[in-house]
């Protein structure tokens, strides 16, 4: 899993949270989509590439919209596989309204919860 959050705060619970019910395998963390897609480039030669992505929308340097238009033009062999799912503090219409024509896997409104993400793991990775 990759969580990609500009807030430290968020990243240091929400890691903590998937560690304690033992949800994921790895979790890794990006401050910003720069760092992700880095990240995800890196790790494009070897099986470490993530099965989900959990997004924040607004974040310095590379956003959510910026970096979900930029992970569309990625050489990934993987890309198809990964769920990519924006957790974000905002439900605001015109926020999820950018996002429409992107290939993103659904919405999660902070904080992150044990019912959550349990939900989320059943939904698109049922075994």
């Amino acid at each position: 899993m990759l969580l990609i959050d500009d807030d430290a705060v968020t990243n240091f619970v929400n890691r903590k949270l998937l560690e304690k019910i033992d949800a994921v395998e790895k979790v890794q963390i990006a401050n910003n989509g720069k760092i992700a897609l880095q990240l995800l480039e890196q790790q494009s030669q070897s099986d470490a590439i993530p099965d989900l992505i959990l997004l924040d929308i607004n974040m310095p340097v590379m956003g959510g919209v910026e970096f979900m238009t930029a992970f569309q033009e990625l050489e990934l062999e993987q890309k198809e596989s990964i769920k990519v799912v924006i957790l974000t503090t905002s439900n605001h219409p015109r926020d999820l309204q950018c996002f429409a024509d992107l290939p993103v896997a659904g919405f999660l409104n902070k904080p992150l919860t044990t019912q959550k993400i349990t939900s989320l793991l059943e939904q698109h990775f049922p075994s």
